[in-house]
């Protein structure tokens, strides 16, 4: 992914991608912590995130919640190369109506661009916003849609990211289907359709994974791949 894509809308993707499952982890306190981590690439871009989400009245109840998302894009462009790093700290809140949810959260975002970054404009540190907003319906027990939007405003320009999936559970063990997003910043701007496998439970963790095809706003295209994990406490 390409800027604000392969950070903070990777790691949004990590967080949405959470099943809703059992709100008790071994008792009869509601989980509260989720972490999340996982690594997205192609041939012109490697991307690390990872972040908390944290919610005091549980992840799977009603309330305000708050969310550190962190990231580390290396990016290469023709014969250069540079490495962004973002970080933001969103606050917001959940709602849940029958297999309907939606959260909404919203605050400062960090981003900083290496010196050797070939777009001599966007070098050194800049203080940005960015919100964001991200639903999971349940028509029934065995399909879902999953939605994420996200906004950001720096001295720069604004830059979006939208992911929409679907989903089919397979033999009660994780997500398969569709996925398809589109991401633009004051970098580039990137296209992608895939699949991708969600859920997966393996002692204790969940994972998740999807792979399909990009085209980018300097006329690049080829194979994505994603992996991700999350952890909940």
């Amino acid at each position: 992914m390409i800027g604000s894509s392969a950070g903070g809308v990777a790691a949004q993707e990590a967080a949405i991608d959470a099943p809703i499952a059992d709100p008790l982890s071994g008792g009869s306190r509601p989980e509260q912590f989720l972490l999340f981590a996982g690594v997205d690439l192609w041939h012109a871009s490697v991307a690390n995130y990872a972040g908390l989400h944290w919610a005091p009245a549980g992840l799977h109840n009603d309330g305000v919640f708050a969310r550190l998302l962190l990231s580390r894009n290396f990016e290469r462009y023709g014969a250069t190369s540079t490495i962004i790093f973002r970080g933001a700290l969103l606050g917001g809140v959940r709602f849940k109506r029958g297999g309907f949810e939606v959260k909404l959260m919203a605050g400062p975002e960090l981003e900083n661009a290496d010196p050797t970054s070939p777009f001599d404009q966007l070098r050194g540190t800049r203080l940005g916003l960015q919100a964001a907003a991200e639903t999971w319906w349940q028509p029934t027990p065995e399909l879902l849609l999953a939605t994420s939007l996200t906004l950001t405003a720096h001295g720069n320009g604004n830059g979006y990211g939208g992911r929409v999936a679907a989903g089919w559970r397979l033999l009660d063990q994780a997500w398969i289907g569709p996925e398809a997003s589109a991401f633009s910043d004051h970098y580039s701007t990137q296209y992608r359709v895939g699949l991708h496998v969600t859920g997966l439970r393996v002692e204790g963790l969940e994972w998740s994974a999807a792979a399909g095809y990009l085209e980018d706003g300097f006329a690049r295209r080829g194979g994505y791949g994603r992996i991700g994990m999350l952890l909940r406490q």
